[in-house]
């Protein structure tokens, strides 16, 4: 799945709302000017202890989705926020595209929360301190930018022009390293776990394990995530480990390993489909969303509505992921649960009936948090509100051309929501 930075659409032109950051490719994520994003609402239905929201620079956002992810569970676990670094995993990615055989002459963006979790696997995550210092405290990483753009250049007319060079692990480290500007006590910390050619990973050498905490890596063993037994149906504190389990060709393997679960097509499928997500996230879980955004679609109000784009016609299109936050829907014998208000355990229950019919669900994005003097206030800093007549569409899907989506070539009709992340027995 492309996950990749949008320009501008027709609506936003108009509008004025957003600070659009330079285009990549066509598919995916727009990023925003705002506030930090951090003062997000605990009494939902859901109460999901999400992290403080990010804004992704480059066309990563499965990447904001899986950490953002991570950190809540680790968060249930630990009551401690964590900052950990969407870009020492996009370091990872572009050394396997490159290092693997790539012949391409720049970068692709895009990947899955599969990608993510071999990722995982294999380099573990860090805190972004100690990868890039300098961003420790920021919302956005402006580095992925440049070291993107340096990488490239590199790909194209550089050192790893040729593909005899990218075979070179060594060579393809050393101008990562250049691109991503790191500091020397990081590239010495990174040669020390998995060896300046990456000869050693997590997953196959106990060296490299060994010396991970202390060159400030943390294994997926050592970072503690909070999930439910489906065995017990109680509460445990495990590890991103057993979160992520290990991976197969069509499941991820593990007992509590999570795994994707994709949209059906018809009603009675949906319903039971929105069951297990609700459940997940009465639950405290935050469900990883893939689906397909079309900027015409998105309104003042920071949300995606059908009504909205049927008005205005197809726009700017990519596929995006996020991670779901809470949900609206009318329920049988309750009436509304408005998102952002507590629910009780007996009205959650109720919400699982067939009837229910929910309105829109909450994602956190990474799209940086939205100035408030600049949006309404039905929604969260950071956060939008996916209208279930947009998710279930049908929409139309455009061609895309050099790299962009024609909204005047749009032969396609697709559901834009895709599929989602569900823990283990849900």
């Amino acid at each position: 799945m492309a996950c990749d930075l949008l320009k501008k659409t027709r609506w936003l032109a108009l509008a004025s709302m957003f600070a659009l950051a330079a285009g990549v490719s066509s598919t995916a994520c727009s990023s925003a000017s705002a506030d930090d994003g951090s003062n997000v609402a605990v009494d939902d239905i859901t109460q999901v202890n999400h992290s403080k929201v990010k804004r992704q620079s480059i066309g990563n956002c499965w990447l904001y989705a899986t950490t953002s992810w991570l950190e809540a569970l680790n968060k249930a676990a630990t009551n401690r926020e964590q900052n950990t670094s969407e870009s020492w995993l996009t370091y990872w990615h572009w050394y396997e595209q490159i290092a693997n055989g790539s012949s391409a002459s720049e970068i692709l963006a895009g990947g899955t929360f599969r990608t993510a979790a071999n990722l995982i696997t294999r380099y573990g995550i860090t805190l972004e301190g100690d990868f890039i210092a300098g961003e420790a405290q920021d919302e956005r990483s402006n580095r992925q930018k440049t070291a993107l753009d340096a990488i490239n250049l590199s790909l194209k007319s550089g050192a790893l022009k040729d593909s005899a060079a990218r075979r070179d692990r060594k060579l393809v480290r050393k101008e990562l390293d250049r691109a991503w500007a790191l500091d020397a006590d990081v590239t010495t910390r990174i040669d020390a776990v998995f060896g300046e050619d990456v000869s050693r990973t997590l997953d196959r050498s106990t060296t490299a394990a060994s010396k991970a905490a202390q060159n400030r890596i943390i294994t997926p063993k050592s970072f503690a995530a909070r999930l439910k037994d489906p065995a017990t149906g109680q509460f445990v504190n495990v590890t991103l480990a057993d979160a992520i389990g290990t991976d197969s060709s069509w499941w991820r393997q593990g007992r509590l390993a999570w795994h994707d679960v994709d949209y059906p097509s018809d009603a009675r499928g949906r319903r039971k489909f929105w069951k297990r997500v609700q459940k997940a996230l009465h639950d405290g879980m935050p469900v990883i969303t893939s689906w397909t955004v079309d900027f015409n679609a998105l309104t003042r109000d920071s949300r995606f509505s059908k009504d909205a784009l049927d008005g205005l016609g197809p726009g700017r299109q990519g596929a995006h992921v996020t991670v779901m936050h809470d949900y609206q829907a009318e329920v049988p014998g309750i009436g509304l649960l408005k998102a952002g208000q507590q629910a009780t355990p007996e009205q959650m229950t109720k919400a699982l009936a067939d009837g229910t019919k929910i309105q829109f669900v909450r994602v956190k994005n990474s799209w940086g948090g939205i100035r408030p003097d600049r949006w309404d206030d039905a929604v969260l800093p950071g956060y939008q509100d996916l209208e279930m007549s947009y998710l279930n569409g049908p929409i139309k899907e455009c061609v895309e051309v050099n790299g962009h989506s024609d909204p005047t070539n749009c032969p396609f009709s697709i559901t834009p929501l895709r599929n989602v992340t569900l823990p283990a027995g849900y």
